[in-house]
């Protein structure tokens, strides 16, 4: 509880996001936010109160406080590319449009936001957005928005808000404590307890996205680092955002954003600390991952050595990871499962519409010879042609998320029509096909078509690290694969033209070409 009696607060609530690669030649419409998470209005909390997300945060709060919320949109779509200006000025005008009628009134206004959102105009959509809220509002009523850490965070933001609160944690495990965090720091300046200020560096680094993993490895130390500094007088919020590089854009790349009371050089001082100390580190962010053949070799030996009751040998399909603007249907993972006979093994998910169809008009029960994955375009891998097998069930691919995932306990997925295909050795690879890009972070997808996770050997996912959240405590040993696709881990194959640059690795730095601030 925040100190003293709460009077009541005015406050206009906006969740809009996306993870914009630009690599990826399709737009984004309402339609892709519709199939992931469109909720208007008080719709807003009669789904999202609760929840393990950021809104279900500021929604605690609020409740706590006994603060009564605006809600205008929690919009939210799979990670693809640029978010067409229909789309983008639609969900914006629901945000603005609340802010305009409530102006007179108006306490705060609470931003849970992604920071790597691209539409068709505008590089820094989040950016646009907060602007456009400040130009309605003036300086005087605060604005705090949360972000991802995989945001790209430019000046335009900094300058626009009072106060940038990003997720602490990849897997993001705390959406709801950092909606927690930025809606008390909104209370706090609404109240005049505190009076945010804002500095951020930018370290010029890519942090390939495993290593940006928090629980260990460089970024554990950063983040170490990060709640060191928060512990000193007047510092309110100490942000790491590694970035996402899967964007060409002049605001791409890693940033410290720092929020103190009033003190503008301490967070110049504290936002430079940091930096340097990810400068030194650049290296330690950079690292080489197997290929799919020498990757399946690897799990096949292990898998003879271990226990049956060791858990399941876990891995990641880097290139269309649908979590980063992935296909969801590379193949050259899956073609090694059936080409090394790999045994009780899974894949999930496959985006396959075809597939799923031919599927469901063989039956449960019936065999069906099908062409698997491949056929988004030619960056994923080719399609298998002629695969024999199986359909052991057929669900409307409805779930709720039970595990500490990602994509957040207690959220509701529907994906659509699933089937779980077997096929290979035996018949013993499942493969989970399904009409839509989505991710399988919470491992009651599994459950939901009756394959208990655990009882594999093995499980690959189109992911980068999003899904050890709910994976990691289950397997015997995790294997992370360099394979194809727009969401390739190694940023090399990648052609950029709009990033900033020098940038390490793709350019030679030496130690002391950073920083030089005089």
């Amino acid at each position: 509880m925040l100190d003293g009696p709460i009077m009541s607060h005015t406050i206009v609530v906006g969740a809009f996001a996306h993870e914009t690669n630009t690599f990826v030649p399709e737009p984004v419409t309402r339609a892709d936010f519709q199939a992931r998470e469109e909720h208007l209005y008080e719709a807003v909390p009669e789904n999202l109160r609760g929840t393990e997300t950021a809104v279900g945060g500021v929604i605690n709060v609020a409740d706590e406080e006994e603060i009564d919320l605006i809600h205008t949109v929690s919009a939210f779509a799979t990670p693809g590319g640029v978010v067409d200006d229909e789309t983008y000025e639609f969900y914006t005008d629901l945000i603005l449009d609340a802010v305009k009628e409530n102006v007179e009134e108006l306490d705060g206004v609470m931003l849970p936001l992604h920071g790597a959102m691209v539409t068709e105009s505008d590089s820094d959509g989040e950016g646009r957005l907060i602007q456009a809220v400040r130009d309605v509002v003036g300086e005087e009523i605060p604005i705090v928005v949360t972000l991802d850490l995989h945001g790209n965070v430019s000046e335009r933001m900094v300058e626009a808000a009072d106060a940038l609160v990003a997720y602490e944690t990849y897997p993001h495990l705390d959406k709801a404590k950092t909606g927690e965090r930025g809606m008390r720091l909104l209370l706090k300046a609404i109240e005049d307890d505190i009076d945010p200020t804002m500095h951020m560096e930018r370290p010029p680094t890519i942090a390939y996205q495993p290593k940006a993993y928090t629980p260990s490895g460089p970024m554990a130390e950063v983040m170490d680092r990060a709640r060191h500094l928060e512990q000193r007088s007047g510092v309110l919020k100490v942000s790491v955002l590694p970035g996402f590089y899967h964007a060409d854009i002049p605001e791409m790349g890693f940033t410290i954003p720092v929020v103190t009371d009033d003190d503008p050089d301490l967070a110049r001082e504290i936002s430079r600390e940091l930096a340097e100390f990810v400068w030194t580190m650049r290296e330690e962010f950079v690292e080489e991952y197997p290929k799919p053949a020498e990757a399946i070799q690897k799990a096949n030996k292990l898998r003879a050595e271990m226990d049956p009751e060791d858990g399941p040998i876990v891995m990641a399909e880097f290139g269309s990871n649908p979590g980063g603007g992935g296909a969801s249907d590379g193949t050259t993972v899956l073609r090694e499962f059936l080409d090394q006979g790999v045994e009780n093994a899974g894949w999930a998910i496959m985006y396959d519409p075809e597939a799923v169809e031919q599927c469901i008009d063989a039956g449960v029960g019936n065999r069906v010879t099908i062409d698997i994955g491949g056929k988004t375009d030619d960056n994923h891998g080719e399609t298998i042609k002629d695969v024999d097998g199986y359909v052991k069930a057929i669900t409307d691919g409805r779930y709720v998320n039970t595990g500490t995932s990602h994509s957040g306990k207690g959220v509701q997925n529907d994906i659509g029509t699933t089937v779980r295909f077997q096929c290979g050795a035996n018949d013993s690879v499942t493969v989970v096909l399904a009409p839509t890009r989505a991710s399988a972070f919470d491992a009651e997808i599994w459950r939901h078509i009756g394959q208990p996770p655990e009882r594999l050997d093995m499980i690959c996912i189109p992911s980068l690290i999003a899904f050890l959240g709910d994976y990691e405590p289950m397997s015997s040993e995790v294997i992370l694969i360099d394979t194809p696709g727009t969401s390739a881990v190694n940023p090399a194959r990648f052609d950029y033209e709009r990033i900033p640059r020098p940038l390490y690795p793709l350019d030679d730095l030496a130690d002391d070409d950073y920083p030089d601030w005089g």
